[in-house]
C-alpha cells in the first residue's frame, strides 16, 4: 500500500512539472485495492505473526486524502476495483467495501456490481451483471441499471437500450410488438439480432436525452 502511494505521488508529480500543453491524457489504474499489502502485513507475515493489521484502514484513509488532492490538481481519473462484503446483524440485507470510511469519503462515484447467469436454453453465454449506483456526484444515487457481458461477443452496448426507447416513448409497445418511428412494427428479438439497423443516431440522441433526465441531478 504505502508502495503504491509512493509511486503514485512520484508519477503524478513528475507530470505536473510538465508545461499543461505538452501533457499527454494519463488515467490510473488500480486492481484491486484488497489486494495491496501494507509494509506491516508483509513484515508481521515474514515474521511468522498472525495478528491482524489494524494499521490498514488509517494507511487506506491517509493515501486517498494525498491522492485525491493530486489527482484533482493534475485533472487525472483514477478506476479502482474493490472487493465487498455482507454486513453482518444489520436489520436488512446491505453490501458493504472493505477499506474503512475513508475510500468512501474520498471516491467520487462509487458503482456495486453483482451479476446472474445469461443462458441460452441450458448453455450459459456469460453474465448479466448488475450495476448499482451507491455513490455519485454526477447522476443520481441508488440507479440500478443491467449490462451484458458474453463470452463470445464481450460487452453488448445495445443491451438495454429497448426499455429506455419504449420508455421515453421512441419505440411504442403495441401488443407484443414495438413500433419505430418510421411506423414498422417489429418484435423487440428482431430489433436486437439487427441493433445497427434500427438504433440510428437519431434514434440514440433521443435515448440519450432520456437517459439524462432520467439519472442526472437537477433536470426538473
Amino acid at each position: 500500500m504505502q508502495e503504491f502511494r509512493t509511486q503514485a505521488v512520484q508519477i503524478i508529480d513528475k507530470y505536473l512539472t510538465q508545461p499543461e500543453e505538452k501533457r499527454q491524457p494519463i488515467m490510473f489504474v488500480l486492481d484491486s485495492l484488497g489486494m495491496l499489502s501494507t509494509t506491516k502485513e508483509m513484515e508481521d507475515t515474514a515474521s511468522g505473526k498472525e495478528t491482524r493489521d489494524m494499521t490498514r484502514s488509517q494507511i487506506v484513509k491517509s493515501t486517498f486524502r494525498v491522492l485525491t488532492l493530486k489527482l484533482g490538481k493534475a485533472n487525472i481519473p483514477m478506476i479502482m476495483t474493490n472487493h465487498t462484503y455482507d454486513v453482518i446483524g444489520s436489520m436488512f440485507p446491505q453490501k458493504e467495501m472493505g477499506g474503512g470510511s475513508g475510500l468512501k469519503y474520498a471516491a467520487s462515484s462509487i458503482v456495486y456490481l453483482s451479476k446472474r447467469k445469461e443462458k441460452e436454453g441450458s448453455e450459459i453465454i456469460g453474465n448479466i451483471i448488475h450495476c448499482k449506483n451507491y455513490k455519485s456526484r454526477i447522476t443520481k444515487e441508488n440507479s440500478m441499471i443491467d449490462v451484458k457481458l458474453t463470452y463470445t461477443k464481450g460487452l453488448d452496448k445495445h443491451y438495454g437500450l429497448l426499455e429506455l426507447a419504449e420508455e421515453a416513448g421512441i419505440f411504442k409497445k403495441v401488443s407484443t410488438r414495438y413500433e419505430l418511428p418510421t411506423g414498422v412494427k417489429l418484435y423487440g428479438k428482431q430489433i436486437l439480432n439487427e441493433p445497427e439497423k434500427h438504433f440510428t443516431k437519431e434514434v440514440l440522441d433521443k435515448i440519450d436525452d432520456h437517459a439524462k433526465n432520467k439519472f442526472t441531478y437537477g433536470t426538473e
